[in-house]
């Protein structure tokens, strides 16, 4: 979804005009008797639809839902469902234009759309079952949804576990890699715009194989505190595994840590030496 800058200045008025209809996407009138707009495709209604400048009060914001792959008999379930609400929403095509504050009814509306046309599994075919015991009920959802978006039929078991047909085994397993993917990006950085992840990289690589043989080396420490500060900043980048680059932040915090200790009265540097060769391994597979 996004958001959308207009502001509305008030609902449009029900006109309802004897023997007409309208389309919903684009306004055109027709005759009672066509049931589907000839440009658009989609289900006539018997009032025209609301303007999408209209759409909330004055200081309300709007949202934006885009549904082009939604089919023409979708959509037109949808707006029958927002109609049944009484929302006040408009269409820009096949992006749905709504106020912020019914998010949450049309997201359920949605919901109730798909859940309508979703397929039910056959009974008589193979079936692949997936455990969902670690996963907690944000996550659950996430799955449902997806599944729901996909419109791939899906069940639960007595065991809670997530049933499909095993034809939909590939698209359902892209499904989680494409949910874990999601996960992982979240538990790094925001991003850093303008900065190559692998620049950052060769930095660490460089200035830790520096400090594993002698740990006074200002220049290498001052390249490493910069590289560092940048990596924490990073998003997982495209091609790195989550399990490498959480490793790797891991190794880079250690080795920050040891560098602003106090050097052990026995062993000295050691354990700077020591986590700038742990860094250094970790990186050199791309390096």
């Amino acid at each position: 979804m996004a958001g959308i800058s207009e502001n509305a200045t008030g609902p449009a008025p029900s006109v309802t005009m004897g023997g007409m209809v309208w389309c919903f996407q684009c306004g055109a009138p027709y005759e009672q008797a066509v049931s589907e707009c000839m440009e658009c495709g989609v289900a006539t209604f018997p009032t025209p639809p609301q303007p999408a400048e209209e759409v909330g009060g004055p200081d309300e914001e709007q949202l934006a839902y885009e549904f082009h792959e939604w089919s023409y008999d979708a959509r037109s379930g949808l707006e029958a469902a927002l109609r049944a609400l009484d929302l006040e929403h408009a269409w820009l095509g096949p992006t749905l234009i709504v106020c912020e504050a019914d998010e949450e009814v049309i997201d359920r509306a949605v919901e109730g759309v798909l859940r309508e046309r979703l397929p039910e599994l056959d009974k008589s075919r193979p079936k692949v079952v997936y455990e969902l015991g670690d996963y907690n009920g944000a996550q659950k959802a996430d799955v449902m949804s997806e599944l729901l978006s996909e419109g791939i039929a899906h069940e639960l078991d007595y065991a809670d576990n997530l049933v499909v047909d095993e034809a939909d085994e590939e698209a359902v397993d892209a499904l989680f890699e494409q949910l874990i993917n999601a996960a992982a990006q979240r538990q790094f950085g925001p991003g850093l715009p303008g900065v190559e992840p692998y620049q950052v990289l060769e930095a660490l690589f460089f200035s830790a194989n520096r400090l594993r043989r002698n740990t006074t080396d200002t220049k290498a420490v001052e390249d490493f505190a910069i590289a560092h500060d940048q990596v924490v900043q990073l998003s997982l980048p495209w091609g790195y595994d989550a399990d490498f680059w959480r490793a790797m932040l891991d190794a880079a915090d250690g080795l920050r840590d040891a560098l602003v200790a106090y050097p052990d009265p026995i062993q000295g540097d050691a354990a700077s030496e020591q986590a700038a060769a742990v860094l250094k391994e970790l990186l050199r597979r791309y390096m």
